[in-house]
């Protein structure tokens, strides 16, 4: 039979200690880095129902009319409130769709104007 394995207070406390501080450390990736290359694609069930184009200036307007006229026409996922990335960024997440990356130039009819 085997000796079972004793594990010393001061050993166990340097583990947790380890281990704590690489839970931190790993719960700072930010979004952008974690979603890399989860793109949402235009024939996904959601991007359907939400109206989602990779290019705003395709969008359906007799079916979205949101999209439709001068105030739509300024309508991008790069100037929506739930886009979480820069102006000039060609992809980053969005809410809507999980912090999934959507098109900068992209739209949906979840879009709401930054404040």
């Amino acid at each position: 039979m085997s000796k079972p394995i004793q594990i010393r207070r001061r050993e166990f406390l340097k583990f947790s200690l380890k281990a704590g501080s690489t839970a931190v450390a790993l719960g700072a990736i930010p979004i952008t880095l974690l979603a890399q290359d989860d793109k949402v694609a235009e024939d996904e069930a959601l991007s359907q129902a939400m109206g989602y184009v990779l290019d705003a200036t395709k969008t359906d307007t007799a079916k979205f009319p949101k999209r439709a006229g001068d105030a739509g026409a300024n309508q991008f996922c790069y100037n929506c409130a739930l886009y979480a990335g820069e102006e000039s960024a060609e992809f980053a997440p969005c809410s809507i769709f999980q912090n999934r990356l959507v098109a900068g130039k992209g739209w949906c009819n979840a879009w709401v104007a930054k404040s």
